[in-house]
Parts: structure tokens; sequence; C-alpha cells
């Protein structure tokens, strides 16, 4: 999603100005594809093998040995299941990267604004990341909890390959999150996977005249960085 997505772009965009700032070298694979995450998700086992074998054997050439990603679908593909075939790549989300180094990153001056953070199914539920988001924001927004929040979060409704196949009746699950999230009152809702962001841009101006900012935790971060 951050190589595809423009707004995705953006985001990833955003990481490397926090890198930049903190002095950390990095690099991109070059000829790198989807993990499968998606593939695996619907089904599609031979195509999920085909690309986890294709992109470890880049990342194992370029001699790769910890990875940074902005989507906790990733982080859970690579790190978990990409071991059946022999992949043990150390692999971190990077709102648990800002976390660690958030005394050396600048407050975002938000002149007051709140945030509502949105957990991400596969950052809270499948790898138990809730707080450090949470202490990043909390720099420089006061951060406000949705009605379903933590371990008892709500779906983004882009979880199983949904974000690809919608819903085939009743109520859209991005909608019904959008609406919750909205009715808090936050200037800004603060996102930390590019499947919740694609499904909020749409739900939230859909349920709201006047929408919260959407922006993911490295975008909030990086804003600091100019400020």
């Amino acid at each position: 999603m951050g190589a595809y997505d423009p707004q995705g772009r953006d985001i990833v965009v955003a990481l490397t100005a926090i890198l930049r700032h903190l002095g950390v070298s990095f690099g991109v694979l070059r000829k790198e594809s989807c993990t499968g995450d998606s593939a695996r998700r619907l089904g599609n086992d031979l195509l999920f093998g085909q690309l986890a074998e294709s992109n470890h054997g880049q990342i194992r050439a370029a001699g790769v040995k910890r990875m940074l990603s902005i989507c906790p679908h990733c982080v859970r593909t690579i790190g978990t299941d990409w071991r059946e075939y022999g992949a043990a790549v150390a692999i971190e989300h990077h709102t648990e990267f800002l976390e660690r180094h958030r005394d050396r990153l600048p407050g975002t001056r938000t002149n007051g604004k709140t945030a509502v953070y949105h957990d991400p199914c596969y950052l809270g539920r499948y790898r138990g990341v809730y707080e450090a988001p949470r202490r990043v924001l909390e720099a420089g927004l006061r951060v406000l909890e949705p009605p379903r929040s933590g371990a008892r979060s709500f779906c983004c409704g882009a979880g199983g390959g949904l974000t690809f196949l919608g819903e085939e009746k009743g109520k859209r699950v991005s909608a019904e999150r959008a609406e919750e999230l909205a009715a808090t009152g936050a200037d800004i809702v603060a996102a930390a996977c590019p499947f919740c962001h694609t499904m909020f841009r749409d739900a939230l101006a859909a349920v709201s005249a006047s929408p919260p900012q959407l922006l993911d935790v490295a975008q909030i971060v990086a804003a600091g960085l100019d400020s």
C-alpha cells in the first residue's frame, strides 16, 4: 500500500524524513513486491508462497538484517507467515520504532488539537502493541479514545481481504467505525496502517460534512520536524 497508493507514499516519505532527522541509515529494495498478505487471507496459498519465496530471495541477496514497515499486515506476514518458507527476518512496525526514539523527536505544535487513535487489528490484537502509538501522539496532542479501543477495538473493514472485496450486504464496517471516530469530536483521526487509512479516507467523508483530518502517526510526527 505504501508503494502503490499515492497517500501511502506520503506516509513513507514522512517516515524517511524522520529517519533522516534521527540520522538512521536505511535502504529500499528495488525489486520488492507485495508480501502476500492479502493473497493468504483470501486463501490463495500458492500465490502467497511464490511471493514469500521471491521477496525473501531479494532480502537475502541484499543482506538485510532488520526491516521497518508502516504496515502491520506486512509486519505480521513477514515476521510470522514467511517463517513457513525459511525466512527469519527481524521486522518492526514504525510506531514501535518511533516510540523507542520519541525522546529525540520534537513534539508536534498542534495548537491544542485533539486526535482519536484507531487501533489496527494487526498491530493491536495480533502484535499486542497498544501503548506505543499513543505515547508518540501524546508528545504533542491530546489523545481521545473511541467507544471501542485497545484490545476491544473495532476493525476498519479491510481485514480478511475485504479491502478488495467489500461487504455483500448490510452497513459497511468502515462506515460504522468512521462514525465512532468522528463522533469523538477529535480534530485528527490518527491511523497506523495504510489499509485503515484507505478505508477511512472515503468513509469519513461520507459520514461527516466536516470530517476530521486523517493522518498517519508518522505524518503527525514529521510535521513537528518543521515546526
